[in-house]
Order: structure tokens, then sequence, then C-alpha cells
């Protein structure tokens, strides 16, 4: 049985042969884009609050607060305790 010929394939391969691409210039490219610009730095926002808040508010004491009420073994416990599902039987 002879080969059979794809003329589909055959005229695909001719074609991309056949093509012959233009080479782009610098002046294609300089339609295709815009000019490079360095952004504008962003402003500085203007500080609302007054010297003298800020020093009291870096000399005050910090608060710190303690919620444990047992052991810290009692308290590991309490995390790790699993609700038994209860059975239904209709």
């Amino acid at each position: 049985m002879p080969a059979r010929k794809n003329i589909i394939q055959d005229l695909y391969i001719n074609e991309l042969k056949a093509f012959k691409p233009t080479p782009l210039s610098a002046k294609d490219a300089e339609g295709a884009t815009r000019p490079w610009t360095k952004p504008v730095a962003p402003q500085q926002p203007a500080a609302e609050i007054d010297a003298a808040e800020l020093a009291d508010y870096e000399a005050a004491e910090v608060e710190v607060a303690s919620h444990t009420t047992g052991s810290a073994a009692e308290a590991s416990e309490e995390w790790f305790v699993l609700e038994e599902p209860e059975d239904n039987h209709h």
C-alpha cells in the first residue's frame, strides 16, 4: 500500500517555509511602548501626635494581664478535652 500524503500538512509546511518576517526597527518599538518616567516619591504623612503625648506613651508602664487560674498542667488539660458524641438511636 503506498504512503498517503497529507495535503493539509504539505500546504502548512510550504507556507511556513515561504514566510519571511520583516525585521522590526527601533522606530517601530517606540510606537508600541511609552517612555519610562521615574515614579513620584510618596509624601510623608503629617504627625497628628504631640511630642509630649509621645513621651508620655513611651514612659508609661506596660500592663500585663494574667488569665491563668490554676496550674499549667490543669490549663493544658482543658485544651485537650474532647466531647463524646451522643448516640441517637431511632
